[in-house]
């Protein structure tokens, strides 16, 4: 699963740019682009969880997103973590992951390179616990809520700085977990409406 996303991450970042300055006009900064794809990093708080012996995690993350207007975006958000930790003296290996659909609304200021948000999305939630050899793992529904900023920057304003504050919240085996993760990554515009 890790040589999968940072495969994916570096096709996002050699390949994107380069399609996505493909695609410029003078629309580019009016907020009529169709949509935007992006990957990021964060670091999360998970809590002290029991079950896991993980109380933070780091994130990799990608989104995609289309924009139904200059305001309205339904975007897609895949964020995987790997940790160890220590449950009982146990050596606990835990894989996190979540499929998000998030509503995204954008504030479209004067300042059309500073593109601020907020988010709140459902999804699914899976924790993956290995320990002595045996593993069990659980998916369950997860909801989150955010907020954050994109500062598009270069001659077209097609590629775009990203960073938010998010709070997800699930049940995996039988334990509310909420994560607190702060992600910060690229982004960039496709296409014109």
């Amino acid at each position: 699963m890790k040589r999968f996303l940072c495969c994916a991450a570096l096709v996002a970042l050699i390949g994107v740019p380069a399609f996505a300055a493909s695609n410029t006009t003078s629309s580019s900064t009016t907020g009529t682009e169709k949509g935007e794809i992006g990957f990021g990093f964060g670091q999360g708080n998970v809590g002290a969880d029991e079950t896991t012996g993980v109380d933070s995690a780091m994130f990799l993350g990608l989104r995609g997103g289309y924009n139904f207007n200059p305001a309205f975006e339904l975007e897609g958000q895949f964020a995987s973590a790997s940790e160890n930790g220590d449950v009982a003296g146990i050596d606990v290996d835990t894989t996190m992951r979540y499929l998000m659909a998030n509503g995204v609304y954008n504030f479209r200021p004067a300042k059309k390179e500073l593109v601020p948000y907020v988010m709140a999305g459902i999804g699914q939630a899976t924790t993956e616990v290995e320990a002595g050899g045996v593993s069990v793992d659980d998916s369950t529904m997860a909801f989150q809520i955010g907020g954050g900023t994109r500062y598009y920057f270069g001659k077209s304003k097609r590629t775009g700085f990203r960073a938010d504050l998010s709070i997800l919240k699930h049940d995996n085996f039988d334990d509310s977990t909420t994560v607190k993760t702060l992600t910060a990554g690229f982004t960039w515009k496709l296409g014109n409406r």
